[in-house]
């Protein structure tokens, strides 16, 4: 026997919920309407008005499926319209039949007993039933745009957030292949070094298998094989200094987030003169954040008037991904260099 899923169980008690939520506004409506105010009189109207709502309620479901199946879109109007006025009248048969078996079984519960009627029954409902119809099945069909029109945007922005995931890698790489390309005639061990780094990072890329976000720890052990490239490709003092505090670990951060910080750190920190170039990463906890610092001691960061592709991608990542929960802001630091700080929410799932 097939077992219903959490999200199916979670809609019928939602259903369920707003259903019974009529039948008692109903009951209240027809009690104090009526001349009588006892305790008979409030049973019979919550009998009828129960039996009535869940009834309706039996078959949302199949209401679900017709809407699905008949969508009103360009060219289907006339054949939706058609079912529709055809379904309208097979659940006024149906409603009426189960609110009258339901009444009929409940009715010694309150002390009645009386044979049902039934082709008053079917009169007396019908008129009403095609206003309920017409109702429910108009908030089934806005419904179903409503989570399609989510579907689509969902669909969407992961789009988008892929397009900015694979923007990095072209970027990284092709800086790279440049870096190797002017070394290989004058230096080919040099140049063999770096294909090897290159080829074992972008294996660690490909071997993601296009996740949005990754543990904190891995995207370190990325970064850490991404300084290594630079010191081969500079051949100049890089020094890497990562601390992370005990309460931030565990944490999920996007893919590759760290990488353009640390390419913008080094291009704009090392100049021409310098031989050496410290680096620092901090991750620490603060609340319901994690706060990730990237830091250089260089010559500062000058963005004149213009961002690059990796800082651009930067923000652009951190809105999709986090809708407003987190931050990103860059500048020179006091004490010389540059200063990058990423705020995200501490999270130990990933949103891929």
């Amino acid at each position: 026997m097939k077992r219903l899923n959490r999200p199916h169980l979670r809609w019928y008690l939602v259903l369920f919920a707003i259903f019974t939520a009529i039948g008692i506004f109903f009951t209240f409506h027809m009690y104090l309407g009526d001349d009588r105010h006892d305790a008979f009189s409030f049973r019979i109207h919550a009998l009828y008005e129960m039996t009535g709502a869940w009834s309706a309620m039996l078959l949302v479901p199949f209401m679900v499926v017709l809407a699905r199946r008949f969508p009103f879109k360009s060219g289907a109007v006339a054949i939706a319209l058609g079912v529709n006025v055809i379904a309208m009248i097979v659940y006024t048969l149906a409603h009426t039949t189960i609110e009258t078996i339901m009444r009929s079984a409940l009715q010694p519960l309150i002390g009645v007993h009386e044979a049902p009627n039934w082709p008053l029954s079917f009169l007396q409902e019908g008129a009403g039933d095609v206003v309920y119809y017409a109702l429910i099945q108009a908030s089934v069909y806005l419904l179903l745009r409503y989570v399609a029109t989510r579907d689509l945007e969902t669909q969407l922005a992961q789009a988008q957030l892929e397009n900015l995931r694979l923007q990095l890698q072209p970027h990284f790489l092709f800086n790279s292949l440049n870096a190797v390309s002017s070394v290989m005639y004058d230096d080919p061990a040099k140049a063999d070094r770096m294909l090897a780094q290159i080829s074992d990072y972008m294996r660690q890329i490909l071997a993601s298998g296009g996740v949005q976000e990754i543990s904190l720890d891995e995207e370190l052990a990325m970064e850490r094989m991404y300084v290594d490239i630079m010191k081969t490709r500079l051949e100049r003092g890089l020094s890497l200094d990562v601390s992370v505090d005990n309460d931030a670990r565990g944490t999920f951060v996007p893919f590759m987030l760290l990488q353009p910080l640390l390419e913008n750190s080094i291009r704009h920190g090392m100049g021409s003169s310098r031989d050496a170039l410290d680096l620092a990463i901090s991750v620490t906890r603060r609340d319901g954040d994690v706060v990730i610092d990237v830091s250089d001691n260089g010559l500062g960061y000058e963005p004149n008037g213009r961002t690059g592709i990796g800082i651009t991608n930067v923000r652009e990542r951190l809105d999709r991904l986090y809708r407003g929960r987190a931050t990103f802001a860059i500048g020179k630091r006091v004490e010389g260099g540059t200063r990058a700080v990423v705020t995200l929410p501490f999270q130990t799932g990933t949103n891929a």
